[in-house]
């Protein structure tokens, strides 16, 4: 569908015939999803089966907030899509692989509207209660207050903030409000961001694509690039600093495919561009089983098994960065009773086990202290004329270093060995 530009005395009847072609749109939209949905929610969503009220309980916790028009059942606690409930099984799987026992995880559905139009309740369907603005709005206000309950209890869980569509957008603008980004204890309580298919993503930020926490992929799942001009289909919003981090020490991570224009239009949304082309954008790109925006899903039903599995190796290697940041972040909070060592040396790998030829997990890029949990003898190491087989486990990093680019002696002192 094309429509010509919107110039001179016509541009304000224009408006308001879009303005009303847009409100019968999200009607539809509400019956088809911004991520194809079953059944539409009424009224509040809701998690069903009721969520117990949230609590201190336990050390971690995954706050989901999912899409337009998704509702829960049964079968899919956590968004019918399948989008939230991939990206919820990678990050409980990498939660596992660094160590986090299964019973200190808890998984929670944010509680907000997650519609797109006022609808009437005495019109048949239940395409409510609000706009999508308000919706949002709702969203991002709950969630603020979360981030706050959470920071208040004594022992400190950590958060991981899990968004997908218009849930990405409420997470995106909660993390902007000053009660988060502002206040040192509020931001310190979130481990982690991953942001899928955002309404709001803005590509012209710095640093985030460089990095590779801003995750750009092609139709084929291979890594892409993102065009500074193009972003969320309902707003540009950038990652607050305190979460953006700096050369690769972020905690906000985000996926979109160059075909979702939900997260990669071209056009600026409120200009008219934006106003002539967003319900065929949208119709492109979100509606139907195969639409871009549900492709990051790996449960779909038309889905290919290609795409399954693509969708799946793209949610697990998020949910490892994701992870890796977190504990990191855990431990800024928690100070681990390690011992301090000093690194000496400039980009230095952290491998996943001991040796050479091991997964490099992180790079310290200059000197710096590290805590040091346990050394073990392993594969030898030769730099400056200097060989040592003595290697130690860095518990924020996840990793190993050779005991060459610590300071001190081959084996150090008072560390205990690995088991």
């Amino acid at each position: 569908m094309t429509t010509a530009p919107v110039t001179g005395e016509g541009r304000g009847a224009r408006r308001q015939v879009w303005v009303v072609t847009l409100a019968v749109l999200s009607a539809f939209v509400l019956a088809l999803n911004l991520g194809n949905a079953t059944a539409a929610h009424a009224e509040y969503p809701g998690p069903n089966p009721p969520q117990a009220p949230a609590d201190c309980n336990r050390p971690w916790v995954i706050l989901s907030a999912y899409g337009t028009s998704e509702s829960t059942d049964d079968g899919h606690p956590y968004g019918t899509v399948g989008v939230n409930d991939t990206y919820i099984r990678a990050l409980t799987n990498a939660l596992s692989d660094a160590h986090v026992p299964a019973g200190d995880i808890t998984v929670r559905n944010l509680y907000y509207p997650a519609s797109a139009v006022d609808w009437p309740s005495w019109l048949p369907g239940n395409w409510g209660p609000d706009d999508y603005w308000t919706s949002m709005g709702k969203g991002r206000d709950r969630l603020v207050q979360e981030v706050g309950f959470y920071a208040s209890c004594p022992n400190r869980p950590t958060l991981i903030l899990l968004g997908y569509s218009q849930g990405a957008q409420v997470v995106k603008n909660a993390i902007a409000q000053g009660a988060i980004q502002g206040n040192q204890r509020n931001s310190d309580e979130i481990g982690a961001i991953v942001n899928v298919g955002d309404a709001s993503r803005s590509n012209a930020q710095i640093g985030m694509e460089q990095d590779g926490q801003m995750v750009t992929l092609n139709p084929d799942y291979t890594d892409g690039t993102a065009s500074v001009s193009r972003g969320g289909l309902m707003q540009r919003l950038d990652v607050p600093g305190v979460f953006a981090g700096f050369i690769g020490d972020g905690r906000y991570f985000d996926v979109c495919r160059t075909d979702d224009l939900v997260c990669d239009e071209q056009a600026v949304p409120g200009s008219d561009e934006w106003k002539n082309r967003w319900l065929q954008d949208f119709a492109d790109s979100a509606i139907g089983d195969n639409a871009p925006h549900v492709m990051y899903r790996d449960n779909g039903i038309a889905q290919s098994p290609g795409d399954k599995a693509d969708a799946d190796r793209v949610a697990a290697r998020t949910a490892q960065r994701a992870v890796t940041a977190a504990v990191a972040q855990r431990n800024v909070v928690h100070p681990p009773p390690d011992t301090p060592e000093q690194v000496w040396a400039t980009n230095v790998n952290v491998r996943a086990t001991p040796s050479t030829s091991a997964r490099i997990v992180t790079v310290i890029p200059a000197p710096t202290t590290v805590y040091v949990k346990c050394q073990k003898h392993a594969e030898s190491v030769t730099y400056g004329g200097i060989t040592n087989d003595a290697w130690s486990y860095l518990p924020q990093q996840q990793g190993w270093i050779s005991n060459i680019f610590l300071k001190g002696p081959a084996w150090m002192p008072g560390v205990p060995e690995c088991p």
